[in-house]
């Protein structure tokens, strides 16, 4: 019989592989151990960087307002006054309105303090904030932000006079309608009331005409007290805000917890890494060297 060949190093199963290559509880210890002291410095330096960021950066503060839309006096279908009125313009159109850089006057941008920056309508357009309350149809609240609480403010109330101003020139014209229609029902109503003054001195008071014209006079009456509604209700219906002017003393940005907690959370993570990485190379010199 011949010889059986020798037996060639078997190479160890995949089973044995992977138990060889899992890390255990102590080496992540022993990691922690020995990289400890460059993770902390890592981390108290990303906290320095996040110190120095608060410092540089400019706090913004936050103003806010409920605006309650411009309306006109309404009638009904039975020609009496409606007292809840009509929006001059709705809230969802408002807020689509001055979503546009277009809508902001060189008076406004000034206000909030971006007469300087580039694009500053388009900045601005972006910086306010306009949104519905919930269970209130005829109101937007307002948010403007602004380096100090003041300027905030005072953008705010920039914002919100150009709002006034806008609804106001969307109403005037409705408002000369109805004074033309008001004046012309006037003139009707006097002569019908010469006319039915007239037919009682002829003895005609019961004539057909005597009898329309009655039903005319009674018609214009209820339509120039809603036309007289309309026009002079118009100012007390204008645009207005429902509080005044609310600035938050606190600043809304940059946010200070935020900011220090991603510092050194970036700064253990990357000292980690770091870290990782320098054991790694270490253990590949070792295995080179080992290999010559």
């Amino acid at each position: 019989m011949k010889n059986a060949a020798p037996k060639q190093n078997r190479q160890p199963e995949p089973e044995n592989r992977v138990l060889d290559q899992e890390i255990s509880l102590l080496d992540i210890l022993r990691f922690l151990k020995s990289a400890w002291k460059a993770i902390a410095i890592f981390g108290l330096a990303g906290i320095a960087l996040s110190i120095a960021y608060l410092a540089i950066t400019s706090k913004q503060f936050e103003a806010s307002v409920q605006i309650s839309m411009a309306q006109i006096g309404a009638t009904n279908n039975s020609n009496n006054i409606n007292p809840l009125g009509v929006n001059i313009e709705e809230p969802a159109l408002l807020i689509s309105r001055l979503s546009s850089p277009t809508s902001f006057t060189p008076e406004v941008i000034a206000a909030c303090g971006l007469q300087d920056q580039a694009n500053s309508a388009l900045v601005l357009s972006k910086s306010i904030k306009l949104s519905l309350p919930k269970g209130v149809a005829n109101v937007v609240e307002l948010k403007a932000v602004g380096q100090t609480p003041q300027a905030a403010q005072e953008c705010t109330l920039a914002v919100f006079e150009l709002i006034k101003t806008t609804q106001s020139q969307i109403v005037a014209p409705y408002i000369e309608e109805a004074k033309i229609k008001l004046a012309d029902d006037e003139e009707r109503l006097a002569k019908a009331k010469d006319l039915i003054t007239k037919s009682d001195k002829s003895g005609q008071a019961m004539s057909a005409s005597y009898l329309s014209t009655r039903d005319e006079i009674r018609y214009l009456l209820d339509e120039i007290t809603a036309l007289k509604n309309v026009v002079t209700t118009n100012q007390n219906r204008a645009t207005r805000m429902v509080a005044p002017i609310y600035a938050d003393e606190s600043p809304i940005a940059p946010k200070k917890r935020m900011v220090l907690a991603a510092g050194l959370l970036g700064g253990l993570f990357l000292g980690l890494l770091i870290a990782l990485a320098r054991q790694m190379i270490f253990k590949l010199k070792n295995a080179a060297g080992g290999e010559l």
